[in-house]
């Protein structure tokens, strides 16, 4: 189980019973349709506790403030015998709000919504241009997971202003149809976690109301598109 604030872990089960209802198409559905849909939960089971709206800043204080609860906590699990200390990472951290913009646009969150709409748009074109796939009928859908996207400190150590990279915790998946071993298991995916080629301070993100977040977010889930469409051919053989 991750050591996570804004992640939470089940069963992987569980992530299979939430789609479990999208599992047979309606009888109307026509070859080649395949739905694309936004979920907190990833393919291993964990979900996000909310569903991300806007992009976060993960901070050095952040971590301190972290470190110094886990150190009580160990000593808690010390002190009554505990064979195993609990751990964390900085991109384990939800993080908080970006404080400052009086225009707050660039900091949107697009993964639940316009990728969403975007990646249907790829997929139903790659999927019109291929003979197989165009001709199939598809019972589960194509799942964009998690989503979770946040501005990350890059150096804790050091009295020089921090510098911040964008990260994302993404996942494309879909299950497999049928009773078959591979069925059983788990989903394909597709991992679509990434980070900013560059490491900014908070001054040079927060440039015109954070425009560089959005457009190295909008850069970022480009690739991911990508990725998903070249991966296909293997997403939707059941």
């Amino acid at each position: 189980m991750k050591a996570s604030h804004f992640k939470k872990s089940v069963l992987a089960l569980t992530a299979i019973a939430v789609l479990a209802g999208c599992a047979t198409p309606p009888a109307d559905t026509p070859p080649g349709a395949l739905k694309v849909v936004y979920s907190q939960h990833y393919p291993d089971g964990s979900y996000l506790k909310e569903q991300p709206t806007e992009i976060r800043l993960v901070t050095r204080e952040a971590t301190t403030k972290n470190v110094a609860q886990q150190v009580g906590l160990n000593l808690l699990l010390l002190s009554v015998g505990a064979l195993s200390f609990q751990g964390f990472s900085k991109d384990d951290l939800n993080g908080r709000t970006v404080d400052g913009p009086t225009d707050r646009a660039h900091l949107l969150n697009p993964i639940p919504t316009d990728f969403v709409a975007r990646l249907q748009t790829r997929v139903d074109t790659a999927i019109q241009g291929n003979d197989r796939l165009k001709t199939h009928t598809y019972a589960h859908p194509l799942v964009v997971g998690g989503g979770n996207a946040r501005l990350v400190y890059e150096n804790l150590a050091g009295t020089d202003e921090a510098t911040y990279r964008l990260k994302t915790d993404l996942v494309i998946y879909r299950r497999v149809t049928g009773a078959s071993i591979k069925s059983l298991m788990g989903p394909r995916t597709v991992s679509c976690a990434d980070q900013s080629a560059q490491a900014w301070p908070q001054s040079r993100w927060a440039e015109g109301n954070y425009l560089p977040v959005k457009q190295e977010m909008d850069a970022l889930l480009a690739t991911c598109a990508t990725k998903v469409v070249a991966a296909l051919d293997e997403l939707l053989r059941d």
